[in-house]
């Protein structure tokens, strides 16, 4: 029996290590610091910071007194959708984030897990480069301005507390929606486009005057005849020829025949 308690004895004792080992609690972590003495006051009224010690592994960025803006004067529920924006569910230190692949990473907020997170909202993009790490929310045109200033503590691997310039702006959440986007102004130096060219209604010319042109006159020797052919005689001509030359061949005929009845006469 004796065995038995010394054996269960030294599970629980393993057990009690161990979870200590793994255990934190974010509110004692950031008492140490009190240039966080307001984003702390925000994680406990709030109720995230109990959230946060229930993980097992997280990287909080912090923001500073001076630089935490009016985010105390917001709504708790809305100041505690910002705040698990600000909670990324994964162990980041310096030394991992500058050796992040591409220099770029999307890493996963405390916002997710709330199961109202559109779109990209529970996601944020970590960039490094020659300015620095800079962290800003997924969603689309979100400013990317919130830039590492320093390491606040570690535990490797279960958390990392990190403080950022400013807090991280995700749109979409009361009070913090974008603008649409505005398109660009024109270039100054772009050539102006041409003005578009009118179709001018072309005028019909007036007809030209009829002008009165003198007859010629019949004794003025300048007349000249025309050059043009004479008419065809029509058909009823061509009768009337034919007509007059029967008559003159009978007149003929008749005079013949008085002719040589005279000269018989006269023998």
């Amino acid at each position: 029996m004796s065995h038995l308690h010394l054996s269960a004895a030294a599970v629980i004792l393993l057990t009690c290590i161990l979870s200590t080992a793994s255990a934190f609690n974010i509110t004692r972590i950031l008492n140490r610091y009190p240039e966080y003495g307001v984003f702390n006051d925000l994680l406990s009224r709030t109720g995230l910071a109990s959230d946060i010690n229930r993980h097992s592994t997280v990287t909080v960025l912090a923001v500073k007194n001076g630089q935490i803006g009016d985010l105390t004067s917001r709504p708790i529920d809305l100041a505690e959708s910002i705040l698990r924006t600000h909670v990324i569910l994964d162990y980041y230190d310096i030394m991992k984030l500058h050796r992040l692949k591409y220099d770029h990473a999307k890493v996963t907020t405390m916002y997710q897990q709330t199961g109202i997170a559109d779109k990209n909202q529970g996601f944020l993009n970590v960039t490094t480069g020659k300015d620095g790490v800079i962290f800003g929310s997924a969603v689309r045109h979100s400013p990317h301005d919130a830039r590492l200033e320093e390491a606040v503590m570690s535990r490797p691997y279960n958390i990392s507390v990190l403080c950022v310039s400013c807090i991280i702006v995700t749109p979409g959440l009361d009070g913090y929606s974008m603008p649409p986007a505005e398109a660009p102004p024109p270039d100054s130096d772009s050539p102006a486009p041409a003005p578009a060219r009118r179709r001018r209604r072309r005028k019909r010319a007036p007809a030209p005057a009829e002008e009165e042109v003198p007859a010629p006159d019949s004794d003025s020797s300048d007349y000249a005849p025309s050059d043009s052919p004479a008419d065809a005689p029509g058909p009823d001509a061509d009768a009337a020829d034919k007509s007059s030359a029967g008559k003159s061949a009978a007149v003929s005929l008749v005079g013949f025949f008085l002719l040589l009845c005279s000269l018989l006469a006269a023998h």
